[in-house]
């Protein structure tokens, strides 16, 4: 009876052991998966203009980057090795922001003055911030920009060092950045970025990494959508 006994809490002990194993190293694939389906919103900004000073895209006016450092700041630089800029925007002969994919176009906004420079939660402008030129909606057009996260954290990867401050995240987590621009006649453009965010006992939830950008669909008024989504990792 004894003998037995000390199986079965051998066994359990061991079953226990391997689920904690299997939890850490298929956590992030687990909330990745649940990221599909749900992400919990933490802001939205709506009608608010966006700015473009020719190598990123600033989110209204400071909004995201109050709940992350410099987390209004998006590109459009793909993942690695090469991290090409996968689309762009330029700039009209009529002085409207256009998005730019491939052979595919979508006029956005005309302009409209300038956004400030970011600045961190006391108010002290971050360094190498500048105000850059702001792009408006269109009269009849619709404008949003989103914040989400992960429902669900992970934790970090075994054998991580921060050489620069000592701190070591513990969780990490996804957040997600969602624009959507809908014209009058019918036709949008929804693009969507990732990035993952970190999470230490000292600092809580802190500034995010490497942007990544997963999704663009451009609709047309008329006709089939373009969609691209980022498979290589």
């Amino acid at each position: 009876m004894r003998r037995w006994l000390i199986r079965g809490i051998l066994i359990r002990g061991g079953a226990l052991v391997f689920l904690a194993g299997l939890w850490f190293f298929t956590s992030r694939w687990c909330a990745l998966a649940v990221d599909q389906v749900y992400t919990p919103r933490l802001a939205l900004v709506q009608a608010a203009p966006i700015g473009w000073n020719g190598t990123w895209l600033q989110l209204g006016t400071g909004m995201f980057d109050r709940l992350v450092p410099n987390g209004d700041h998006l590109g459009f630089i793909g993942f690695a090795p090469d991290y090409r800029n996968v689309a762009r925007f330029i700039v009209d002969a009529e002085d409207r922001l256009v998005f730019v994919k491939d052979d595919t176009s979508f006029v956005l906004g005309p302009r409209a003055g300038t956004l400030p420079a970011s600045t961190q939660p006391d108010g002290t402008p971050l360094a190498g911030q500048e105000p850059m030129p702001a792009f408006t909606a269109a009269p009849g057009d619709t404008v949003s920009a989103a914040l989400d996260r992960s429902l669900l954290a992970w934790p970090k990867p075994l054998f991580q060092f921060n050489w620069m401050t000592g701190y070591v995240p513990s969780w990490q987590r996804n957040l997600y950045y969602r624009l959507s621009w809908a014209k009058a006649s019918g036709a949008r453009l929804d693009i969507l970025w990732r990035e993952r965010q970190d999470y230490d006992g000292v600092n809580g939830w802190t500034g995010a990494r490497l942007t990544e950008l997963i999704r663009i669909e451009i609709r047309p008024a008329v006709g089939a959508p373009v969609t691209w989504v980022e498979t290589s990792r």
